[in-house]
């Protein structure tokens, strides 16, 4: 029997390995965190692929885009001035709720004109052509700020800056009622992550609004409560978005932007585009070749201007992703060191491998899925936790799986043949062991009139003699995948365990033990041993339940079948002297392999330990006939 202290001890070292796992992976947290942003970005990537991401936006930010490739070639660069003011004033009269200006006018074109002709000669003309550019200069730049000063006044105007980099016309804020100068910089990319790719993003900056967030809160009047939100990327495709040119030639209507947040940025391929986790960039073309439309390029940057896009929306729909808390992700990882450490300490290796597979696959679907609504559970370190548990745990289990394996095979290869004994430790090693449940079939083999035979013969011949017979019977039973359990006097108890052909096995094992003792008989091979006395045996054979293990104390153990269909089999063979057949079978025996042999129905039989009356066969000899029914 398996002893309490036994149990405990067989899981002392699964639960310190458990608890190695565990204390590995927690204190290598920090060493996963480049591959939990790697597997950060191809969740959002898969959620893309599979459009299952919170996509809808909240429709009130339109992104405006001055495509170097199409304005700039149409006119050069200080002409833009006035060209944004007249913007400015169209997005006044369109009603837009506010204008968010994602450049930084640095230079005052008039001084950096009149800066270009301090290379002329200082003469008269030079003065007057000086002059006079000083004078473009200046109509340049107030085409920007009167109507920057004007529009303020009532609709919000937030403009970019970031560090020293201010527009020239930010001295003249105050007299700007609704300015809101605010910073543009991106902090996740380079600060945190250190890989440029921009996940997060803080609100603010030195106690100051960042650029998204001031369009938030002057759009909404409202305060965001957290200090930093991670970006949802996938509503970057459904922001809408105007090409520049478009909107001033008036082939956008002016209902687009009636009030919505209108983001004006400046796109390039070289300059203000940023590294995402999305696959893909979300480019934007507005040359005359390539009219506007979203279009996915090879590598994953996206102009500045859709990313603070990006982030004004995952802060008016409520949409940014939330960190599982550390506590939930430990709780996650002890389950996934718990689990397959309960599956590997009963399952077979490929098993044990298939499930763990199936609970890893389940994991990242349930991780994918809680990502998709908003919640980022870590699959870093929790994915290995399984694996590494497995790792860990089989050396361990071969090293005592084979101690006991050895022992055994040491304590029962006397009487049982290897191939069963391989089939039995195979299935369940230590079910050997520990007391079980089996669906056997037993025979019980004795040697009649024994006795008298006993009383004739000196101790030392009838020793010999049953040596020499049980040690013929035992090959027999060994070579029919039988287990001799014990020799009890002169009989044998014995039962045959490989259950689709456990009867089959047992009757042919029976028919050649009753061969084999006419054989000797014929022989005279008994005639050394107990002289002219005839050996006549009875076997009975009967199918059910029992229970097989160990029994006894720590001091004397006996591996043993108990049970009363171990009982019933005894009786069936005490009726054979009675019915005058060698071999008897039980009905349930019978019913078992009716059609494989030739049964002859003997009758009903009253078997002590029994309610009602038993039926009882015999096995024909081997002749070509129909199996005899029961009448």
């Amino acid at each position: 029997m398996i002893t309490a202290r036994h149990k405990r001890s067989r899981y002392t070292v699964p639960v310190i390995i458990g608890i190695v796992v565990i204390a590995v992976l927690w204190a290598t947290y920090g060493m996963w965190e480049a591959i939990e942003r790697k597997a950060y970005d191809n969740r959002f990537q898969l959620t893309e692929l599979l459009d299952i991401g919170r996509s809808q936006t909240s429709g009130n930010v339109v992104v405006v885009g001055i495509d170097e490739s199409s304005v700039v070639k149409a006119k050069p660069i200080i002409f833009l001035y006035p060209d944004i003011g007249k913007f400015l004033v169209k997005m006044q009269e369109s009603q837009a709720a506010l204008v968010a200006i994602d450049m930084i006018p640095i230079h005052r074109q008039a001084e950096k004109l009149r800066g270009g002709m301090e290379s002329f000669e200082n003469s008269p003309t030079d003065k007057r052509y000086g002059n006079t550019i000083g004078e473009i200069g200046e109509k340049l730049d107030n085409a920007l700020l009167e109507p920057l000063i004007t529009i303020s006044q009532r609709t919000p105007i937030v403009q970019a800056y970031h560090g020293g980099l201010v527009p020239f016309y930010y001295g003249v804020a105050p007299f700007m009622k609704r300015f809101y100068p605010a910073d543009i910089a991106f902090s996740d990319g380079m600060k945190g992550a250190g890989d440029g790719v921009i996940r997060k993003q803080d609100l603010k900056t030195e106690g100051r609004e960042t650029f998204a967030y001031a369009i938030y809160s002057v759009l909404t009047g409202r305060a965001y409560e957290g200090s930093s939100i991670r970006l949802n990327y996938a509503l970057a495709q459904r922001i809408p978005f105007h090409c520049f040119d478009d909107v001033m030639s008036g082939k956008v209507a002016g209902n687009a932007f009636r009030g919505k947040a209108v983001i004006l940025g400046y796109l390039t391929e070289y300059e203000d585009v940023h590294l995402t986790p999305i696959q893909g960039k979300i480019a934007y073309a507005c040359s005359r070749q390539e009219r506007k439309e979203a279009v996915h390029t090879k590598d994953n940057r996206m102009p500045g201007q859709l990313i603070h896009a990006v982030i004004a929306e995952t802060l008016l729909t409520g949409t940014s992703l939330s960190d599982f808390p550390r506590m939930a992700n430990v709780v996650i990882l002890l389950v996934l060191v718990a689990v397959p450490l309960a599956i590997s300490m009963t399952m077979k290796p490929v098993y044990s491998l298939a499930s763990i597979l199936c609970i890893a696959i389940l994991f990242l679907a349930g991780n994918l899925f809680a990502f998709s609504r908003g919640y980022v559970i870590n699959v870093f370190p929790q994915l290995t936790a399984p694996f590494f548990t497995l790792m860990l745990i089989y050396p361990y289990r071969y090293v005592t799986e084979e101690r006991t394996r050895k022992k055994l095979y040491k304590v029962f290869s006397y009487y049982i043949d290897r191939e069963v004994l391989d089939s039995l430790l195979e299935k369940d090693m230590e079910g050997l062991f520990r007391g079980e449940s089996k669906d056997i079939c037993v025979m019980f083999l004795d040697i009649r009139d024994f006795t008298r035979l006993s009383g004739r013969e000196k101790a030392e011949n009838i020793v010999q003699f049953l040596n020499f017979y049980f040690g013929a019977v035992t090959g027999i039973i060994q070579k029919h995948n039988g287990f001799v359990n014990k020799f009890i006097g002169d009989g044998i108890l014995a039962f045959f365990a490989i259950k689709e052909d456990a009867v089959v096995n047992a009757i042919e094992a029976s028919q050649e033990i009753i061969g084999e003792t006419e054989r000797m008989k014929n022989e005279k091979a008994f005639e050394r041993f107990i002289g002219d006395w005839i050996v006549n045996i009875g076997i009975g054979i009967h199918y059910g339940t029992v229970i097989v293990g160990n029994v006894g104390s720590e001091k004397k153990m006996d591996f043993t079948i108990i049970g009363e269909h171990v009982n019933i089999a005894s009786r069936i063979e005490g009726l054979t002297k009675q019915t005058k057949a060698d071999l008897l079978v039980s009905d349930k025996a019978y019913m078992l392999v009716k059609d494989r042999f030739n049964f002859v129905y003997l009758g009903d039989y009253e078997v002590k330990g029994v309610d009602k009356l038993l039926p009882i066969y015999t096995v024909a000899a081997k002749q070509a006939h129909e199996p005899v029914k029961r009448e």
